[in-house]
């Protein structure tokens, strides 16, 4: 039963709550929100207000279900249905949370807030044109909102469409989580750079810098002298691209240029198409490790790298390892662990140490990882920065793809433009991790066959 006036000691702990979200203490927040909620079970903000804290600190479960409450208590909200569709999607519950954000625009249609949580769970759902048109809308609408922008140029990449897709790409500069780095002198923005010395500044992930050092040749082939900046674990492995005159370590004194740009808006500079996707691969190759040897074991008919985890945030692309076990079924597949990080230690949880040979603790940068990849026939992996660099290198590589996944890869290509010798298994529905794996597991099969 849905309260009219709370008690005393559940308004004081709600007006505490909210000061500590104001104060950005999400701890204390979370306390008084569930200590108001318990003390007025039918007050439906309470409840709303939790299940807002909960899915700020990582807690999607609870905060679906706090949204529950707050509804089944208060008058139907569309605030706390298009935020419980938020959290929905966060657990991949796609076609519940697409119900909830579509109630909410019905409600009250002309909430752009609510229209845009609901463009983001349609290109979830990869229903990318519905999606594209709605952000759309919301950009000409707003055209100086820098996330509806951003988003549009996602949009854009995953249809294929990269001209306008890489041009809106620079609006990641503009975002609040990912400030403009500005330097002195002329910002570099196309045009001819014969004769002139180029920055190219790090920004983004490891995957990313892996991905679009590939027009750090093609841009010295224009002239250029091009300066690398990048984050020291990849400072051995970028060394050897061809046509640097100079790399840096991210952090360090930058060296004097004509001019700059970010690493990121090369193929935006350089006029990248779908259709012609600069990949002269390999562009890297592998450092010596005098001290880091391959040995094969007897009987080996196939040694194969294997990734099961990465970054969870914004969203989670791991692989439960126990859903990987068909690949590790013939004793004559030597399989080496090239995971780092917290889930290695998911070898020895399940007993798969083992049976799984563990590179990791000798991987002390990507220089290593480069040159226990060039000497393995295939490495198996999650969308993570190991896929990016297996494909630079040229080795043969498989990703295994969330449903929901990023706009490089699309939805339905099997294959990459970006790296030929890679191969996609792609989930068919968030929750199933067994299909794709089957699939790989019967290619891994028949190329066992095909080679010996």
């Amino acid at each position: 039963m849905a309260v009219d006036t709370p008690l005393p000691q559940a308004q004081q702990a709600f007006a505490a709550a909210a000061q500590a979200w104001r104060d950005g203490k999400m701890e204390a927040a979370e306390q008084g929100f569930a200590a108001a909620a318990l003390l007025e079970p039918g007050w439906a903000s309470a409840h709303a207000n939790l299940g807002a804290v909960l899915r700020r600190l990582g807690k999607p479960e609870a905060a679906v279900v706090s949204y529950r409450r707050a509804l089944a208590v208060g008058a139907e909200d569309a605030a706390t249905l298009s935020n419980m569709g938020n959290a929905l999607r966060d657990l991949g519950q796609l076609e519940e949370a697409e119900a909830a954000q579509r109630r909410a625009v019905a409600l009250v249609p002309d909430n752009r807030g609510y229209r845009y949580n609901l463009a983001l769970l349609l290109r979830d759902r990869r229903r990318h044109d519905e999606a594209r048109a709605m952000l759309a809308e919301l950009a000409a609408a707003e055209p100086d909102n820098a996330e509806y922008q951003w988003d549009l140029a996602l949009a854009d990449l995953y249809l294929g469409d990269y001209q306008k897709g890489f041009a809106g790409y620079e609006w990641r500069t503009k975002l609040a989580r990912n400030p403009a780095r500005e330097l002195p002198g002329p910002r570099w923005t196309g045009d001819d750079p014969a004769g002139r010395t180029v920055l190219l500044l790090s920004e983004q992930g490891f995957g990313d810098a892996l991905q679009f050092v590939r027009y750090v040749p093609l841009l010295a082939g224009r002239g250029a002298k091009v300066v690398l900046e990048c984050l020291p674990e990849q400072s051995d492995l970028f060394a050897g691209l061809g046509g640097l005159v100079a790399l840096v370590p991210k952090g360090a004194a930058l060296p004097a240029h004509d001019c700059w740009a970010p690493l990121a808006s090369l193929p935006h500079l350089m006029g990248t198409r779908f259709d012609a996707i600069p990949a002269a691969i390999p562009y890297l190759t592998a450092p010596p490790r005098p001290n880091l040897r391959i040995v094969p074991t007897p009987g080996e008919k196939l040694a194969v790298g294997l990734v099961w985890a990465g970054k969870t945030t914004p969203r989670d692309r791991s692989w439960p390892l126990e859903e990987l076990l068909p690949l590790l079924g013939d004793p004559h597949v030597t399989v080496y662990s090239l995971q780092l990080g917290p889930r290695a230690e998911d070898l020895k949880r399940t007993g798969l140490e083992r049976l799984v040979r563990d590179a990791g603790p000798v991987l002390k940068s990507f220089a290593d990882t480069a040159h226990v990849i060039s000497h393995l026939d295939l490495v198996i992996t999650i969308d993570t920065s190991v896929a990016h660099l297996a494909g630079a290198l040229g080795r043969p590589v498989w990703v295994l793809l969330r449903y929901v996944s990023d706009w490089r890869w699309q939805d339905e290509p099997l294959t990459s433009p970006w790296y030929p010798t890679m191969r996609l298994f792609r989930q068919p529905d968030p929750s199933d991790f067994k299909t794709p794996v089957a699939a790989m597991a019967a290619a891994l099969a028949s190329l066992i066959d095909e080679r010996h």
